[in-house]
């Protein structure tokens, strides 16, 4: 019986990102000896003919956003648990047990995986602080890149309920920072696992926006609309 949904997102620009999303997908799969996964992976290249073996493949016909699009695989969840995740991931074995297991035994909302493996393009005193939190630690917090991972985070059904649909605004960046405000203003509980081990390779599943013209409108040109959302939680 599938116990979590894991919605990824991708563009399959060329063979590099095929075979990156391919390998997470595999790992995903070879994680578990039970069938515990409903994979829905998103699609943002309208062209490209790579198929993935994935419980739902969307290609939805709007522009690249991306919570539009995790808007949209949020439909196909039917799960109690339900996460999104990066493509440039590598799942290790034991990973969803693990974090289930400490979601249950910490009454936890949302939970983030460790990457034991070093990720590029993050604050390396942050990095260095998550990849390095002992096994046997459950952290709490909502610090982004060590408690909370944008490249993977789980969720309860109930979380999922009213958190969703999320706010489009944010097409990609910040919108990790949108969540974990609205996170911490329902009270939620969210925390770092750190015996979860799920290796993330970090920049890599974006470097084709970094191509495009449209880059600071994903990237850094959404900072003043998180602030100016967020403005009276910074008084």
């Amino acid at each position: 019986m599938k116990q979590i949904d894991i919605i990824m997102l991708t563009n399959t620009a060329n063979n590099d990102i095929y075979r990156m999303t391919l390998d997470a997908v595999k790992s995903l799969r070879k994680s578990s000896e039970d069938d515990l996964f409903n994979i829905i992976l998103v699609e943002s290249n309208k062209e490209t003919t790579y198929e993935f073996p994935v419980d739902v493949y969307l290609k939805p016909e709007e522009n690249f956003n991306y919570n539009v699009y995790l808007n949209k695989a949020v439909k196909h969840c039917v799960c109690d648990y339900s996460a999104v995740s990066n493509n440039d991931v590598y799942f290790h074995h034991g990973w969803w047990e693990k974090l289930r297991d400490a979601m249950v035994k910490h009454n936890l909302d949302t939970a983030s995986p460790r990457s034991p493996k070093e990720q590029v393009g993050i604050i390396p005193q942050v990095e260095m602080k998550h990849r390095f939190t002992p096994n046997n630690k459950v952290v709490e917090g909502y610090m982004i890149a060590y408690h909370f991972c944008g490249w993977f985070w789980a969720m309860k059904k109930s979380v999922r309920e009213w958190l969703f649909p999320l706010d489009e605004k944010f097409s990609f960046f910040y919108q990790d920072n949108d969540i974990t405000m609205r996170l911490e203003e329902k009270e939620s509980k969210h925390a770092l696992v750190a015996a979860s081990h799920v290796d993330h390779f970090g920049q890599s599943s974006h470097k084709i926006l970094l191509e495009s013209k449209q880059y600071y409108k994903h990237t850094f040109g959404l900072e003043k609309t998180f602030m100016q959302k967020w403005q009276h939680k910074f008084k």
